[in-house]
């Protein structure tokens, strides 16, 4: 069981990696002029001091979003450099990186006047700190609520056009059965949206049962992405990468993603031990869902 705390580990490569695929899925539904919402189920606190003591105990923000901080030149991929951007955008003395922000402020960053952010946050230090950061903005509602429970009542949304975000601290072991059963229920009441779901990939299990079942019970075209440190995960490394399933992805985002996260990936595994790896399938499991690395692109 992973312990999965954000103000200990913000800004680490999970992070970075979930919040690129995030980023381009927004910037898809972005290309469209009708409006969007944004339901992000587990939101925690929204930003993060990387200078305060709870991320200075953990230093995971060095190997992470600090490796990528200088890679905003123009021979970067635009995603990176305009991600890096929106990240400066949020520094109290900038060029210098303090602060890293959550989901909701990223999702915030990129909505336009008539697209809406539900964020949801059961902790109440958290919930607070959410609150505050969003307050102000009339297209931000911040909910205290178990996602499980928001899972049931928020849908389907309105617009019915949009995205959900998941990504639990797997602190407990059955938050992985609880995720498959809140994905399968979401779908069942929304079934045009797309769906992100960030899981640990655990050393010694490269397989992920989590991804397994949400694949094995619905017949949604799926992306898949995986950022590992380690080619082959020892037992005792802990986290050995981070894993992204996207429920019927917008298109060409499988084009898209290796675009941007090779190059993230080479900077934030310099000796290049792991790998990006993704596997695409269409609806009803058609085409090759073999997860391969990605070498070129």
């Amino acid at each position: 069981m992973l312990s999965y705390q954000h103000d200990y580990h913000a800004g680490n490569f999970a992070d970075v990696h979930k919040h690129l695929v995030l980023w381009q899925v927004l910037e898809a539904m972005r290309v469209r002029d009708k409006p969007f919402v944004v339901l992000d189920l587990h939101a925690g606190a929204g930003g993060y001091d990387l200078s305060g003591a709870r991320a200075h105990k953990t230093q995971e923000a060095a190997a992470g979003i600090a490796r990528l901080w200088g890679a905003d030149t123009a021979d970067s991929p635009e995603c990176i450099r305009e991600f890096l951007k929106t990240l400066r955008g949020f520094q109290p003395q900038p060029p210098r990186l303090t602060i890293y922000p959550g989901s909701p402020l990223l999702i915030q960053s990129r909505l336009r006047e008539r697209d809406r952010l539900v964020a949801c946050e059961l902790h109440p230090e958290a919930h607070a700190r959410l609150q505050n950061g969003l307050a102000g903005d009339a297209r931000c509602h911040v909910h205290r609520r178990d996602a499980r429970e928001a899972a049931r009542a928020l849908f389907p949304p309105t617009p019915r056009r949009g995205l959900a975000l998941l990504d639990p601290s797997y602190e407990r072991k059955a938050e992985y059965r609880e995720v498959a059963e809140m994905v399968v229920s979401i779908r069942q009441r929304w079934n045009t949206g797309t769906v992100l779901i960030w899981y640990p990939v655990l050393a010694g299990r490269p397989d992920h049962a989590l991804r397994e079942q949400i694949r094995s019970e619905l017949d949604d075209p799926w992306l898949l992405s995986e950022l590992r440190l380690v080619r082959e995960p020892d037992r005792h490394l802990g986290l050995a990468g981070s894993g992204m399933l996207v429920l019927r992805p917008p298109w060409q985002l499988e084009a898209r993603l290796p675009k941007c996260l090779l190059p993230a990936w080479r900077r934030l595994d310099p000796e290049q031990q792991g790998g990006l790896y993704q596997a695409m399938a269409l609806e009803n499991g058609k085409g090759d869902p073999t997860l391969r690395r990605v070498e070129t692109i």
